[in-house]
């Protein structure tokens, strides 16, 4: 670069024209050629290094604002993955715990099917008897703030008193909840209605937005064509867990829901092709052991209907 490109160049730059090669030049001619046209005339050379020390300084300011901001884009890029390597690993960490903590709740069902019954222990210590063709499913061990445990048929409870954590049985669009009593609920899906019978304790039952307390011997029956939650009180709760035993104890029940329940106990089929016999009410009670066959004839001779059997199937008219 000869005097007058230098000339012309220097000009340029203290109009702030220049771009980041010319600038680049020209810091090169400084230090190689010095500035010694007649605009640029210096007494000393003392003169001369100061005002190259000078455009050198301006030069630095000029650039490294450009290499800040690279490395200031370039930082924050950097913090950009950094935080999204803590959310990808915050996620794996989560999903890792929450894996484990689903693996280690381990959910247990038990069934009883028809013909018999089964007593088990919960996790917690509370004691459950189930009806023939009953399931209730619970975890592995109460760990949560509650005692959860989803119940489909009869079942008697026994819960042992932990007012830091409710027991509470879902059976279809009810929830029953209790601190420490004994109950039963009857929740079998081809029943009209779900009942709850209180023996000891209190016991709350919800449907929806409807719920009612009860205390010994009192009931409640959802019923769930209308949507009803009634309360009822009665002279002797205990009786309604009287299967518990092996006894068959029916209040004041129309016959087809009775043999529902013999269906059950009995693992057999029982058809009423009579429609007055299948809405006959009645009272009944029949001590453990007693036959199918005395049952049957003790019942059809209260409502004077007639039986016989085919198999395992029993056709009453």
């Amino acid at each position: 670069m000869n005097k007058e490109q230098a000339q012309q160049l220097i000009t340029k730059y203290k109009a702030g024209l220049c771009n980041e090669e010319e600038i680049q030049i020209l810091n090169r001619w400084i230090d190689d050629q010095g500035i010694d046209q007649p605009d640029y005339e210096f007494k000393s050379n003392e003169q001369e290094n100061l005002l190259k020390e000078a455009i050198r300084s301006q030069l630095k300011n000029r650039i490294l604002p450009e290499k800040k901001r690279k490395k200031q884009f370039q930082v924050t890029r950097l913090l950009k993955v950094a935080a999204m390597l803590l959310l990808v690993s915050a996620i794996g960490i989560w999903g890792w715990n929450s894996y484990n903590h689903k693996q280690s709740e381990q959910f247990i069902t038990v069934y009883a099917p028809a013909g018999q019954l089964k007593t088990l222990i919960l996790p917690d210590g509370s004691k459950v008897s189930l009806n023939a063709a009953s399931k209730i499913s619970f975890p592995s061990r109460f760990t949560s703030e509650n005692r959860k445990v989803t119940l489909v048929g009869e079942a008697y409870f026994d819960v042992v008193h932990d007012p830091q954590k409710p027991f509470l049985i879902y059976t279809g669009k009810v929830k029953t909840q209790v601190l420490g009593t004994s109950f039963n609920v009857k929740a079998y899906t081809n029943e009209p209605k779900i009942t709850v019978a209180v023996i000891t304790g209190k016991v709350g039952v919800m449907a929806g937005r409807l719920s009612v307390l009860l205390t010994p011997n009192q009931i409640a029956d959802y019923n769930a064509k209308d949507g009803k939650l009634l309360k009822e009180t009665i002279s002797d709760a205990s009786a309604l867990k009287a299967w518990t035993n092996g006894q068959l104890v029916f209040r004041d029940q129309p016959f087809n829901e009775i043999t529902r329940t013999l269906t059950r106990r009995y693992n057999t089929n029982i058809i009423i092709q009579n429609d007055r016999v299948a809405g006959a009410i009645l009272n009944a009670r029949f001590d453990k052991n007693e036959s199918l066959e005395t049952v049957i004839g003790v019942l059809c001779t209260y409502v004077g209907a007639r039986y016989n059997h085919e198999g395992t199937t029993y056709l009453i008219r």
